[in-house]
Order: structure tokens, then C-alpha cells, then sequence
């Protein structure tokens, strides 16, 4: 992966740095990054499946549906595995 510089404010390095530091073992500045983006976008998932679950029709629409995906999957691997065994 390639690299490049950006221009912050030191302060808000001095910030990140800190966050790097108490949060995060010390990870450099860029793993603390990453792991901030991260972080914010398992947030908004979870706010997502949270609105979802305040339509209680849609939320069972959802969940009827990752059962059918939960089943597929199961067959699937139940192939794969007899096909592994002969």
C-alpha cells in the first residue's frame, strides 16, 4: 500500500496521538485512524439495525430473511463437507 502526507493541525495530531496512546496501545497514528473509521462505520450499522428494529414489520422481514440465508449457508457447507469426506 502506498503513502502519502497529510497536513493537520498539531493539535489535532497531538489528539490523535493521545487516543493512539491510551486507547490503543500505542498504535501509530495511522492503525488509530483506521481504527477510528472503523469504528465509526460498525456505529452506523448498528444505528441502521437499530431504526430497523423500530419498524417491528421490516425487522421481521430482516430476520425471516437471514434465516433463509442462515439455511442456504448450512446446506452448503453440509455439501461441501460430504463432498470433502468421499
Amino acid at each position: 500500500m502506498g503513502m502519502t502526507t497529510i497536513k493537520i493541525d498539531t493539535a489535532l495530531r497531538d489528539r490523535i496521538a493521545k487516543v493512539a496512546r491510551e486507547d490503543y496501545e500505542g498504535a501509530t497514528l495511522a492503525v488509530t485512524l483506521e481504527r477510528l473509521i472503523d469504528e465509526h462505520l460498525e456505529k452506523q450499522v448498528m444505528d441502521q439495525y437499530a431504526k430497523l428494529q423500530e419498524d417491528p414489520e421490516a425487522w421481521a422481514d430482516y430476520l425471516a430473511e437471514t434465516r433463509e440465508w442462515e439455511r442456504a449457508a448450512a446446506a452448503d457447507a453440509a455439501r461441501h463437507l460430504s463432498e470433502v469426506e468421499r
